[in-house]
């Protein structure tokens, strides 16, 4: 919950396609509050289609669907050596 941040002083990004990077900060006289966080985005998220939420309660709610798509994943199995 980051219900001391207001959503101007929220910030997320994808970088290079493969980051999401959230990060805000709120300053009071009373208090501090800040954040940084940095995920991993897979192959199978549709980055272009990310959409955030803050909810009345502070939760900050990131959603990215999954690539459509009716290709089948290519597998290729690796086979393993063995010394002798």
């Amino acid at each position: 919950s980051i219900s001391d941040v207001p959503s101007k002083d929220i910030s997320i990004e994808v970088i290079d396609g493969t980051v999401l990077h959230i990060h805000g900060e709120e300053s009071t006289p009373e208090s501090h509050v800040s954040f940084d966080k940095r995920f991993a985005l897979g192959h199978h998220l549709e980055e272009s289609n990310i959409q955030a939420k803050l909810t009345k309660d502070g939760d900050l709610i990131v959603s990215a669907p999954k690539v459509k798509s009716g290709k089948k994943a290519e597998i290729r199995k690796i086979p393993i050596l063995e010394e002798l």
